[in-house]
């Protein structure tokens, strides 16, 4: 009986095996990318291991061929991660940086993605990019990443619904700064907020300090042609030690964070104005972005938020311009076994669908002729902010990101120093210049 069975069904048998077989083969012949980050908004999923993201979601239904497996880490967690793992040949294909310091950190690390560029595109595949992105991810000796969409800071937010409640009018000056700061306060609502505990922030506020009083004159002290004892700058780093003491800044500004102090404070409406970047338009600007804080924050008022150009520091009558560049810069590892695939993966991340879905989110897209969506806009002054930030951008000028560590270091130290005391403006630009000529450029 069994055997008889058995020759029945050996054919049958052997099917079902094949089958298996093939189906094991296939699962096998997908080819696996990895993908390291620490920007969820950028292409990956949540930090607490949640639902892939959208885009993740977009990319396997276009190449169901490549395993995109990505993991995010916190900020701090991912720059741990890159120096464990980046020399021994054991950090992922795909690797996500800031242009600016880390970039330049890496790059020995990273394939120099012209030829592939060009190959894909044409020998003029750099017109498709926006340059405000592109230029600060390629040098002398090749590309070493692509902008995966970019960011602009040094706009000023505040509360549209609190300035109007109080009569108030958006600062375009220093000296409206100042005075509508104090107006605010005295009403019991610091009248601008600022994490003055974090770097990065700082940065943002020095660059749009030093761009207002001398455009550029920043970037030239980077690259060591000009001193930064140079007067300009020390008026830059003078206007910041003024914020402490004038009103601007709200009481504890140094024991503050932007995330989430700041932007919970301004959020919420218990601040009427913060320095930030277009990367809140998404929170801000959308229902349902707005829906999201009002639940994580806990707040129920509609309020309408708006951005401004940075006030006129020198008196010349033109606000600061928006600087800025790549949010996420993707790179490709050299020690990528998959380098193929990869780029496929990097490839689409440059397309239509990827970039689309960047602009949806309120993200400034990597490639031209890709509006904001304001389909989910809070309204008519939310649509108009965004029309005004595009205007903005096209005027856009400097990067927010430094090239070098040590500047960064000594940038940071000096403006706490500033900040509570410890140091004149001119000592702490003499220190950062002290740093600067140990530089090897």
């Amino acid at each position: 009986m069994l055997s008889r069975f058995l020759t029945k069904s050996l054919p049958l048998i052997l099917v079902i095996v094949a089958l298996g077989t093939f189906g094991m083969a296939a699962a096998q012949d997908k080819t696996v990318v990895t993908y390291w980050a620490w920007n969820p908004a950028g292409f990956g999923n949540t930090l607490d291991g949640g639902e892939p993201d959208v885009q993740q979601v977009a990319f396997n239904a276009a190449h169901p061929e490549i395993d995109l497996q990505v993991e995010v880490f916190s900020y701090p967690d991912y720059l741990s991660q890159l120096q464990l793992n980046m020399a021994s040949s054991t950090g992922p294909d795909i690797v996500a940086v800031q242009a600016g310091a880390l970039l330049n950190t890496y790059k020995e690390f990273f394939v120099d993605l012209t030829p592939r560029a060009e190959a894909a595109w044409g020998a003029d595949w750099a017109d498709q990019f926006y340059p405000l992105g592109l230029d600060q991810t390629r040098s002398a000796e090749g590309t070493f990443g692509l902008p995966m969409m970019n960011s602009a800071a040094g706009f000023l937010w505040y509360n549209k619904t609190i300035f109007d409640q109080e009569g108030l009018t958006p600062p375009t000056n220093w000296d409206e700064w100042v005075a509508v700061s104090n107006a605010l306060t005295e009403k019991g609502i610091p009248g601008f907020f600022h994490g003055a505990a974090d770097s990065w922030v700082n940065y943002d506020m020095f660059i749009s300090l030093a761009n207002e009083i001398a455009p550029g004159k920043i970037y030239e002290a980077e690259a060591g042609t000009v001193p930064w004892t140079d007067p300009d700058l020390v008026m830059a780093m003078d206007y910041w030690g003024q914020m402490f003491s004038n009103g601007i800044m709200q009481t504890g500004a140094l024991a503050a964070t932007q995330y989430p102090d700041t932007h919970q404070a301004f959020t919420t409406g218990k601040a009427g104005m913060m320095l930030m970047g277009v990367w809140n338009n998404y929170a801000a600007l959308t229902n349902t972005g707005v829906s999201d804080y009002q639940t994580s924050y806990g707040f129920t008022e509609n309020y309408e938020y708006g951005t401004i150009p940075f006030p006129d520091i020198n008196g010349d009558g033109e606000v600061g311009r928006p600087f800025g560049g790549p949010d996420v810069v993707v790179a490709l590892n050299q020690s990528s076994a998959v380098q193929d695939a990869a780029w496929t993966v990097m490839r689409w991340m440059m397309g239509q669908e990827s970039q689309t879905i960047q602009a949806a989110r309120l993200n400034v897209p990597a490639i031209k002729g890709i509006p904001f969506d304001d389909s989910d806009a809070t309204g008519d002054f939310a649509k108009q902010v965004l029309t005004d930030q595009l205007v903005q951008l096209e005027g856009a000028s400097g990067k927010r990101e430094f090239l070098y560590p040590e500047i960064k270091t000594a940038l940071a130290d000096a403006m706490q120093n500033v900040a509570a005391g410890l140091q004149t403006p001119e000592e702490a630009m003499a220190a950062i210049e002290e740093v600067s000529q140990t530089i090897a450029r």
